[in-house]
This record gives structure tokens, sequence and C-alpha cells, in this order.
């Protein structure tokens, strides 16, 4: 069998743009752009509310229809099954080589997977959020403790109904309910929290089959940082199909038009400059940040908040917003050509995040700038930033932590520029690429 050349990538991610989108998104269309170079043509095809086509920045994107209504179980991952015939219709179309799947939804299920080798592809996917396997979604034990990530009815159930408020000791006696019993209740038709409650247990294991059936059939799974790694192999998912290909930053988007740092080093009077990027999200710990500085209102200190507002965040946007310190800005979110500046005029990019980060790429594009980090001691983050060499890592959760630790930053200019001197360039999406090649070659060729 000859391989086509350039090969066809199919990427799926939950969502594109021009919708709003986070990190994966990012990272899906700067994978796209690095391969080309390497013999891999890409697109990609998002869930939508009809099927269209349409070009952004030059990729090619095709959005397959999802179901119009929502339903009870698609809030666990149930199948969306016209999504996946719309997806069939897609690939049968499209023929590609590869399918790679970013996401893990009721439309981007394993019937993705299904279609994919139905029309002869192979499926890869990447571990890019807790919400892959994760019932709670943030692979925080109780929201409070990392987890290891090992799918156990029991203990998610009683975890994901402490996170709607049901005390541990109730759900210790309601993850008791047998999954059976849970299915009899769905089948009467009887809805609302209690209900719900009633059937967890069948919910997290069903959740849990899915999860496993997925990574069965996926031909090679990617892991971006290493805590998703012992995950999956905590899960059972084969050492044979897993590798581990952290993220990378497009440095020559980060380096573009460098400009001459501002006035940073002119004064050491100025305040301590600090930024924030991301999603306006509870789990990201903004709120963290905006109570640490609310407890040290005479440290010379700004916090610029360049934030990316997604539908159910709105009250606790407002909230943020409401009586904010004058110290404290809101700026609207920026396109990715403008972050590297104003990253560069930061003395810190700030990461203060509830859950386990897979990255998170912001920790990337600060690097390629050479702005540390004051970050969780959590996840991902903990395992790109080298505490007191490139950045400080603080104990999470902790506002009052994360006071002291600002206002001893701001007291030593020299600390700041001897983090600031020990930032290197980090890992980039030509590093992502060129292991991503492999991967995609050595799958075509065994298949061949």
């Amino acid at each position: 069998m000859l391989l086509r050349q350039p090969a066809l990538v199919l990427h799926v991610p939950y969502t594109f743009f021009p919708d709003e989108a986070g990190g994966t998104e990012v990272y899906v269309a700067r994978l796209v752009s690095a391969m080309r170079a390497r013999g891999f043509e890409g697109m990609v095809a998002a869930p939508g509310d009809r099927d269209c086509a349409y070009e952004y920045k030059g990729i090619g994107v095709h959005r397959f229809k999802n179901a119009p209504q929502s339903r009870f179980g698609y809030a666990y991952g149930e199948p969306d099954e016209v999504a996946a015939e719309s997806f069939r219709g897609l690939v049968g179309r499209l023929q590609p080589d590869i399918v790679h799947i970013h996401a893990n939804s009721s439309a981007v299920s394993e019937r993705i997977v299904d279609a994919a080798h139905g029309a002869g592809a192979n499926a890869v996917f990447t571990y890019h959020t807790p919400a892959v396997s994760c019932l709670r979604g943030t692979m925080m034990h109780m929201g409070k403790t990392p987890c290891d990530g090992a799918l156990n009815v029991s203990r998610c159930t009683v975890c994901t109904l402490q996170k709607h408020g049901v005390p541990a000791w109730f759900g210790n006696i309601l993850s008791r309910v047998p999954a059976d019993l849970g299915r009899g209740i769905a089948n009467v038709g009887l809805a609302g929290d209690a209900v719900t409650a009633l059937r967890m247990t069948e919910l997290a294991a069903d959740v849990h089959a899915r999860f496993r059936s997925l990574m069965q059939k996926i031909d090679r799974v990617v892991a971006v940082c290493q805590w998703a790694m012992d995950a999956l192999i905590a899960n059972g998912v084969p050492r044979s199909k897993l590798v581990l290909c952290r993220q990378g930053v497009d440095v020559a988007r980060s380096l573009r038009g460098d400009a001459p740092i501002s006035d940073r080093r002119e004064s050491d009077n100025h305040p301590l400059r600090l930024s924030y990027f991301g999603r306006i999200d509870r789990m990201k710990g903004l709120d963290i940040v905006i109570e640490a500085l609310n407890r040290i209102p005479n440290v010379p200190v700004t916090l610029n908040v360049y934030g990316i507002l997604q539908p159910g965040s709105e009250r606790y946007a407002e909230k943020l917003r409401g009586g904010a310190d004058p110290r404290i800005y809101f700026r609207d979110a920026l396109p990715p050509e403008a972050v590297s500046h104003v990253m560069r005029d930061s003395d810190f990019i700030v990461v203060p995040s509830r859950w386990l980060e897979t990255g998170p790429l912001v920790i990337y594009e600060a690097f390629a700038v050479g702005t540390p980090i004051v970050g969780a001691r959590l996840g991902g983050i903990a395992e790109l930033v080298t505490d007191e060499f490139d950045g400080v890592l603080v104990e999470p959760n902790d506002s009052q932590t994360w006071a002291r630790t600002i206002s001893a930053l701001a007291a030593d200019r020299p600390r700041v520029e001897r983090l600031r001197n020990g930032v290197r360039p980090p890992r980039t999406m030509d590093n992502v690429a060129d292991e991503m090649a492999g991967h995609y070659r050595s799958l075509l060729k065994a298949h061949a």
C-alpha cells in the first residue's frame, strides 16, 4: 500500500475558532501549521449546530452537526449519535490517514474512533485536560488534594457528589447504591437532583466504562505531562501505545516584532507588575490572587487581567470585578500575536490554578519572552517551573501564602531579576511537530 503524500491528519477538538477557545484549540492550530513542513496536511473537524466548512487563518475547518437538543446523558459523555453520523459522513468524504482526537465528550466520543477506523484511518488521542477521565473534571480528590487518577466507582461517586454539595458521609452512603438500581430509576423516567444523586454510582460506572473503551480503541495515546501519563498507566492503558509529548510554544509568534523592554530596568521604584492570561473560571484560581492583593493593600503591585470569559462563568467574573482593588485592571483578551509584548513587560505571569493543569501553554509563552512565573505548586505547573530558578511555586488555594509571596517579591528587586535571568528558552512547537511526525509515521507504516 502506497502512503499518500502529504498524509492528511484530521484534528478533532471540542470546539474551534472563531468560537471562544482555549489552550487546546491554540495547540491544535499551531500543530497543524507546524506539521505541514513535515509532510502532513492538517484539517480541523469540530462539533457545531450544522454541517458546514470554512477556513480559519489558512486552516480548513469542518463542523459536524451535533444533536440539537440536550439530554441528561450528554453531561456524562453518553455518545451523541447525531454527531457520530455526521462525522462518519465527513471522514467518508475526506478520507484522512489519521484522525487525531483532542477531546472526550458526548459529541467527540468513541463513536468518532469507530468512524475513523471505518474509513481506514488511524486514531490518535491527546490527553489535554483532567476532564478527559475525571468525573469531577479537575483531578483533585474532594477538591483538595491531587488524585492519582485511577478510576474507582465508589471513590469517584463520593468526590463528584461532594462537588455538588453532598457531604462526604452521605456520599459514602450513596456510593453503595448498586449501579443496576440507578439504571432502574432511569428507566422509570424519574428526574431531579435527588434522583441524580441516587444514580451517581451508575453514572460513574458508565463514564469509566466509556473511557476504558475509548482508550482500548485508540491506536496511540499522547500524554502532554507526566501526571497524565501516570494516570493513564494507572488505568491500564498499555505502555506500548502511550507516548509523552509535552506541549510547546510558537517561538516565531512569541518573538515577532521583538521590541525593547519598556522601562522595566530603568528604575526599581515601579510597582511589581503581575499579569494573568487565561479563562475567567474558578478552577483557574484568579480569585486567589485578587484576595491576596486585598490582604496587602499597601504593597506596590499591579495586576493586569487578560481574561477569556466563557458561558457559565459570568457570575464568577462579576464577583471578581465587584469592588476590585484599584491596583487590578481587567483588560480585554488579547489576540495571540499581541500576548508576547504584554508578557515581556510583566515582572511575573501568575498561574494560580486549583486543578491539575496539563501545561499550561501560558508558561511556555512566558518563558519564550523571558518572563518568570508565580504559580501553584500543582500538576503541570510544578513540572515546568523550577522553584526559585525561573519562578516561584506557591501552595495552591491559599491566598495568605500568595500574599506573603507577592509582598516579598515586591520588596526584593534583585530576586526578581535573578528569577528573570533564570528563564531558559522553552520547548517549541517545532520540537512537538518533530516528535508527532515520528509517531504519525510509525502508525502509518504499521498499518500500511
